[in-house]
């Protein structure tokens, strides 16, 4: 089943003008008919085209296995890929998403080996689950999108969007995301509008409908007050389509377009879209040195979809060695795409060839490089920061290290990207030794990239840096502590607040109003501790502190407990008879509640009666009250005296005789 509102972009969007003309609904808008191979409940994909974002619901049957997401365009082939493990079984039950892909926490497109890009998702581009290779489930991006919003009257909000021809008007709905609606008579994030005329809404506080025709909808919303009204036009426009909704209402295949998002990587080191990419290098570069000229051959790259095209190639022999950081290159430029040769003049001794696409994207990296070149390898470096980054509290020195030996590392202080089109960006420094941060200059994003000598480029990292002062934990919250014998149990909940470190532990301490107070420690993790060593029936203070590296934190609101050692009730027989067939016992008890077990004999005796209660006192009473009557069964036969009575409150009563008569 669609989750419409999970994952819906945070973005408010301001409401653009928007001429409204009459529009009814049109009866001669077909139905679609559903894609044959859109997955059935609990099993769904959503698509979220303006951000690149697809969503796999259900398929618990593959919980844990590996699936693939691809996106296939028609006439064009594949243009997007991500591979990655399946959520839990548990999770899956639980309502979460399976797998998500360029959403924060799931996959970047292009993850376990896919296609480096994240794909432009468009109208009627397909998106596919597979398994094993096998095709389980496949939806159809839908042509719908909002155009923009108005307020027409002060109450009444119109928005207007577009819909392809293979769009069913009756698999439609507007919707408003906005938290700040939950403070309004609407009492809730979202309003909704469906085709229809304009009526309440279920739930009540505004009222909806929506028109369709000629490819255009126009959802109109009426609210209460020009407030809420307002309110709502500064929301989240989206529109949400389905190509199949079973009996129950379930719908599949979903499509949800939201107004002003935008596409490309949804998180932190995810490849760029294709407009954002340069070309892609050629393969199977082959180098013929012949002492007076060099022939140097290449197979010419598959483009990635969407990207510029290959306007040519350039060929450049630079120098192996650098003298200050400069290294000698001489070079050719091919500018024939379907190229595949060209001659250098002279030797490439002591040089390294390198061929690279170019467009108007600019020129592709890494380079190709010879398949016999012992630098010819294609595995990327890795590159981190030390320390990491984080709140320090004085002038910090940073090193960063990259795992290739002969590594150049380049690096930015402005939080700009070190990489740009496949090279280094113009604000990149080359690394030469650890750099200083100065706490007076605030914080800094150092970001990073590695190039290994083969030209890979590690994943460009970032690293926070905040200065200030150091900072404990703050207060536990509501704690709790429950008294019993010489101990308590003390719990508590962490502190909103950590401070500036992660918390390592607690300390508990109980307070007596005089003599020395009773400490224990917990792990970071923990939120409960036995508190033991107390006395019974002194009142304790008590009182948790979280730790970590700089102290210790404030300390909770203080609560009380007294201990107190298990009652152990007294007993007493008030009558006690025996005849053959009839026995009675009562007596009392002093904690009503108690349960009373009687043998015969003594008190590893036969058991013949159990869970005999004693009963709360009558008024102006002491003590509660119990009795037993029985006419057969164990005890009845034979008198059993003596007789061995106990209470699971502690109390006992030995050797009780039972006349006859």
């Amino acid at each position: 089943m669609s989750k419409f509102a999970r994952g819906v972009g945070k973005r408010k969007v301001t409401a653009a003008g928007l001429a409204i003309s009459g529009i009814v609904i049109s009866a001669s808008v077909a139905p679609v008919t559903a894609h044959a191979a859109v997955p059935a409940f609990p099993d769904n994909i959503t698509i979220f085209p303006d951000r690149d974002f697809v969503s796999i619901d259900g398929f618990s049957e593959h919980a844990g296995e590996q699936v693939t997401i691809e996106v296939q365009r028609p006439h064009v082939g594949l243009i997007g890929s991500a591979t990655g493990t399946m959520a839990s079984a548990a999770s899956i039950a639980a309502g979460n998403p399976a797998i998500e892909v360029n959403h924060p926490g799931g996959l970047c497109w292009g993850a376990g080996g896919g296609l480096q890009v994240t794909p432009d998702i468009r109208a009627g581009d397909v998106v596919s689950v597979k398994f094993g290779g096998t095709v389980a489930a496949d939806a159809t991006a839908l042509d719908i999108g909002v155009t923009g919003g108005a307020l027409t009257t002060p109450t009444t909000l119109v928005i207007q969007g577009r819909l392809g021809s293979e769009v069913d008007p009756a698999f439609l709905e507007e919707r408003i995301i906005q938290p700040a609606l939950r403070d309004t008579e609407v009492a809730r994030r979202d309003a909704r509008a469906v085709p229809g005329a304009v009526v309440n809404a279920p739930k009540g506080g505004y009222s909806s409908g929506m028109e369709v025709a000629d490819g255009i909808f126009t959802a109109t919303y009426k609210f209460g007050s020009a407030d809420t009204a307002a309110v709502a036009a500064d929301g989240l426009y989206t529109v949400t389509s389905w190509q199949d909704q079973d009996p129950d209402g379930n719908t599949q295949g979903v499509t949800i377009s939201e107004f002003g998002e935008v596409g490309g990587p949804g998180m932190g080191g995810c490849p760029a879209g294709a407009v954002q990419q340069g070309p892609v290098s050629p393969t199977g570069v082959v180098v013929h040195d012949e002492g007076g000229s060099t022939s140097v051959s290449w197979t010419p790259p598959k483009p990635t979809p969407g990207t510029a095209p290959i306007l040519g190639y350039t060929v450049r022999a630079v120098d192996r060695l650098s003298k200050n950081g400069v290294q000698g290159e001489t070079g050719v430029r091919v500018n024939d795409p379907d190229a595949t040769s060209v001659t250098l003049p002279g030797s490439v001794e002591g040089k390294r060839v390198e061929v690279r696409s170019f467009g108007e994207a600019g020129e592709s990296w890494p380079p190709a490089l010879p398949g016999g070149d012992p630098a010819a390898d294609s595995t990327p470096p890795t590159v981190t920061a030390k320390p990491a980054g984080g709140l320090y509290t004085a002038d910090t020195q940073v090193t960063l290290t990259a795992n290739e030996a002969g590594s150049e590392i380049y690096y930015t202080l402005d939080g700009s990207d070190p990489l740009e089109a496949g090279t280094t960006g113009p604000a990149a420094k080359l690394y030469t030794g650890p750099f200083e941060l100065k706490a007076s200059d605030g914080p800094r994003t150092v970001r990073f990239v590695a190039f290994d000598a083969a030209g890979n480029a590690s994943q460009a990292r970032l690293e926070k840096y905040t200065f200030g002062s150091a900072k404990e934990p703050g207060a536990p919250r509501p704690v709790t502590a429950q008294g019993s014998n010489a101990s308590a149990t003390v719990r508590w909940t962490a502190p909103e607040d950590p401070g500036t470190s992660p918390i390592t532990g607690y300390e508990i301490t109980a307070t007596p109003a005089s003599g020395a107070p009773v400490t224990a420690t917990a792990g970071a993790g923990a939120s409960s501790v036995l508190l033991t060593g107390l006395k019974n029936d002194t009142a304790y203070t008590v009182t948790v502190v979280a730790v970590n590296a700089v102290g210790k934190g404030a300390s909770s609101t203080p609560v009380e407990v007294t201990p107190k050692a298990p009652a152990v009730d007294k007993l007493a027989i008030t009558l006690a008879k025996w005849k053959s067939g009839d026995l009675r016992l009562e007596g009392t008890g002093s904690v009503p509640g108690a349960s009373l077990t009687l043998r015969i004999g003594g008190p590893d005796g036969q058991v013949f009666a159990s869970n005999v209660i004693v009963q709360p006192p009558a008024a102006g009473a002491v003590n509660g009250t119990w009795s037993l009557r029985l006419r057969t069964g164990p005890g009845t036969v034979t008198n059993p005296s003596p007789v061995h009575i106990s209470s699971d409150k502690g109390g006992i009563l030995e050797k009780v005789t039972l006349p006859n008569g």
